[in-house]
Order: C-alpha cells, then structure tokens, then sequence
C-alpha cells in the first residue's frame, strides 16, 4: 500500500468541471486505478451530500461540506490518506471552505474540460426527469464562470477519450501514481 508521503495532513484531488463534463465517471475510474496501485485512498462525489431539504445555501452546499467532512473523518480513521474529491468549484471561497472542511492544504484540482456537444448529449442521455432542462441551461452557463475563475491546476480533455484514459491523465498529471506505474502508463495513453 503507498500512503501518503505526509500523513498529518491529507492529499486532496479535486475533480472539478461544467454539468456533463464527466466527474463522477471518472472520479469511479480513478478509484479503480488507485485501489489496482495500492494507494490508500477514498473517493466522493460531493453532489450525493448536498441531497436534502430545505437547502442551505444556493446549492445546498453548507450541508454537502459538512457531510463531507463527516465522511472523510470516518475514511481517515479506516486508513485512506488522500481522497478523490468531484465537484464544482466555481470561487476561491469554495476552495478555501474545502481545505477548512478537510483539514488540508490547498488541494490539486483538475478541470475536465468536454465540448458542448457531448456534454449536452450526456445530460440528455442521464436526466430523464424535470431538471433535465436546469441541466441543459446550467452546463453552458457554469462553463463561462469556471473559466473565468480559472481556479484549476491542470485540465484534461474528457472528450472522446476511454475513461481509462481520461483517469490515467488525470492521476499522472496530479503525481498519483507511483513512479513505476506512471512510467508504464506513458506508452498506453
């Protein structure tokens, strides 16, 4: 198992971009890639902590980073010393309450970037239900703000790619993986 180089305070990666740039698919791929190289970890997906009512905050999001915190003090105490974190984050304000929900440093964050196209097709594909057109609207709109507020450390293209692939990218260009894996990973991606 590789744990984290400082085990005092936390390695976090966030997985942040627009409505249907892929974050919770990927956040599953990379929990595959690092449970295959040993790497304590723990991966969530924020938008499943912000589901109640009446919300706290535009988007729930006092709730998501106190059940978030929450979360991660169980998973730290089974071991994991780093977590995998997908989320939007539009401000700095909302990097600044994750590093104080968490306990961290400022985490590494990667923008998934897809184009329009496929990120409209993709929301089609998964929102059957009434906030199919919120969804529709909101994934252009947040693109604008996350672009402007250019808070990410890297992006990676999520657009006709293999999730393998999209993942691999992602935990190399953030030092995830141990030397050795992202040696042999360079050929493949």
């Amino acid at each position: 198992m590789i744990p984290s180089s400082d085990s005092s305070r936390p390695r976090v990666l966030l997985v942040s971009g627009t409505v249907g740039a892929g974050k919770s698919t990927v956040l599953d791929e990379i929990h595959t890639q690092l449970c295959a190289a040993e790497v304590a970890h723990a991966c969530v997906d924020v938008d499943a902590l912000r589901l109640s009512w009446p919300p706290r905050g535009r988007f729930n999001e006092t709730a998501a980073a106190e059940n978030l915190g929450s979360v991660w003090r169980n998973f730290r105490a089974a071991g994991a010393s780093r977590l995998v974190v997908a989320a939007v984050v539009e401000r700095r304000e909302d990097v600044a309450a994750l590093q104080q929900t968490l306990d961290s440093g400022r985490p590494t964050i990667c923008q998934l970037q897809a184009s329009e196209t496929t990120r409209l097709a993709r929301i089609r594909a998964r929102e059957p239900g009434s906030a199919l057109a919120w969804h529709l609207a909101r994934t252009t709109e947040l693109q604008a703000i996350l672009d402007g507020a250019a808070l990410a450390d890297f992006a990676v293209s999520n657009d006709g790619r293999a999730v393998q692939q999209v993942a691999a990218e992602v935990l190399r260009r953030a030092g995830w993986l141990p030397a050795s894996q992202r040696r042999e990973r360079r050929g493949g991606v």
